[in-house]
């Protein structure tokens, strides 16, 4: 694992959290425009000063929005629970109508920033001799890839799912440039995905096919990032053709026979499945004692699918929380969410399915089912039809890809196609409900960024 930047840049940490904790600075707000531009506090004069910035790991790769998770249908708390735990996560886990988060907006604002740092030095004029060095082709594409990763992650929180109207719906505020003088606007559902897109196909053509760690993206890592994303669309045949791309670069799955089952955690991290690591930011209600896998989904997992005691431990009290990160450590706050194979098998799978080719959709499911069953256990699942096949995959999407903070997207993308999935929760004997395409499944920003910056709210 790379380690967290211990470089010396005068990076003036002050004007850092100013810039970060709003992710935008309008230039009304006079407060904020004594201090100077990122470019004249940051001063690196070599290529591994900016590569030093990508691999500030605490920043890079550590900040994603766990507000991804918080409202999905992947676990429930108590009451008891629910009445102790913060204002805001409480008032997340029931899909309030007024509530913000403040901490995943910022989190994942810094991680732009520090790429929009990195791509404006390199734009500067002071590394042209070195444009067609490997070196700097690399930087530059992990930057791309940071700052499109960070506005996909953005997009499933502040925007409306991309659809028809996708042009005239409101999307994120893409910052480009690391100058906080430049008025904060919002873009358009469709001008945010074709920013993000745009980021990822040219770091695809400047990322090495290896990186010298997980922690920094690849060829692959990008592809997968475009898998996703063009999943989130419901552009399918892209979909299929990126995680396609990624799986020929690594396609490799671990057998889940060869884990032990008892351990805790039980997957290591940086495995052979990873492609891109990264994790979320704490939210302590996802986590034993607290956050309960729910029952259902628990109950969907065969006995001999080695998933049920992989992913899960049981409580005490008969109850069942989560151990399986890919982040491989016994720390709760761990929740991987970065790219690995089992996901784009799923993704490559499903882009089949969708496009009547049954055969090869139920090749990749069952190649993936066949190393997480126990061993001469396993038999091949069958489908007559690609609708039948469809199912299955989603089915097995949702198992294996368990608080990973995808399965809020895919409850929105869903929808739109007439899934009719609806949350429920109950708490202190009064229920709350998440309809299909309720407007609540479009976060609020937070209000210190609407204040700062006087850019329009979603609608409630």
């Amino acid at each position: 694992m790379i380690k967290p930047c211990t470089m010396t840049l005068s990076i003036n940490k002050s004007f850092f959290y100013l810039l970060i904790i709003t992710g935008l600075m309008s230039s009304s707000c006079e407060k904020y425009l004594d201090v100077k531009p990122v470019k004249t506090v940051v001063v690196p004069t070599k290529l591994k000063d900016l590569q030093a910035l990508m691999d500030n790991y605490d920043i890079i790769n550590q900040k994603y929005p766990a507000l991804l998770e918080l409202p999905s249908d992947d676990y429930y708390i108590s009451s008891t629970d629910w009445n102790a735990a913060w204002i805001t996560e409480r008032l997340n886990y029931v899909w309030d109508k007024d509530v913000t988060y403040l901490a995943s907006y910022k989190y994942v604002y810094q991680i732009v920033n520090f790429a929009n740092v990195v791509l404006d030095e390199l734009e500067s004029g002071k590394f042209d001799q070195f444009k067609s060095d490997p070196e700097y082709q690399n930087i530059k594409g992990q930057a791309l890839f940071c700052r499109s990763f960070a506005f996909y992650h953005l997009a499933q929180l502040y925007c409306k799912p991309y659809g028809p109207t996708a042009g005239d719906d409101l999307g994120i505020i893409l910052r480009i440039v690391p100058d906080i003088e430049q008025k904060s606007v919002r873009s358009t559902v469709k001008q945010t995905y074709d920013q993000i897109i745009g980021d990822l196909k040219m770091a695809i053509e400047l990322l090495p096919s290896t990186a010298l760690a997980k922690s920094r993206p690849n060829k692959a890592a990008a592809n997968g990032a475009l898998a996703r994303t063009y999943l989130s669309m419901r552009d399918y045949e892209n979909a299929g053709k990126y995680a396609d791309a990624c799986l020929k670069e690594n396609g490799a799955l671990m057998d889940y026979n060869q884990l032990d089952i008892n351990a805790f955690p039980p997957i290591e991290r940086f495995n052979v499945e990873t492609v891109y690591y990264c994790y979320m930011d704490y939210i302590s209600l996802f986590f034993d004692p607290s956050g309960k896998i729910d029952t259902t989904l628990y109950a969907s997992y065969d006995a001999k699918d080695l998933r049920k005691s992989i992913f899960f431990f049981e409580n005490g009290d008969g109850t069942q929380s989560y151990k399986g990160s890919y982040d491989g450590t016994s720390y709760y706050g761990t929740l991987f969410n970065g790219i690995a194979t089992d996901e784009m098998y799923l993704i490559r799978a499903e882009s089949y399915a969708r496009a009547g080719n049954t055969a090869a959709a139920l090749t990749d499911l069952n190649k993936l089912l066949e190393k997480r069953w126990k061993k001469n256990e396993f038999t091949p699942v069958n489908a007559g039809s690609p609708t039948a096949a469809l199912d299955l995959i989603l089915e097995h999407r949702r198992k294996e890809l368990v608080f990973r903070g995808l399965r809020w997207t895919d409850i929105r993308r869903l929808n739109l196609e007439g899934r009719n999935i609806t949350l429920k929760r109950i708490i202190d004997g009064t229920s709350y409900v998440l309809p299909p395409n309720d407007l609540r499944a479009v976060m609020l920003f937070p209000q210190e960024v609407i204040d700062l910056s006087g850019i329009s709210q979603n609608p409630r």
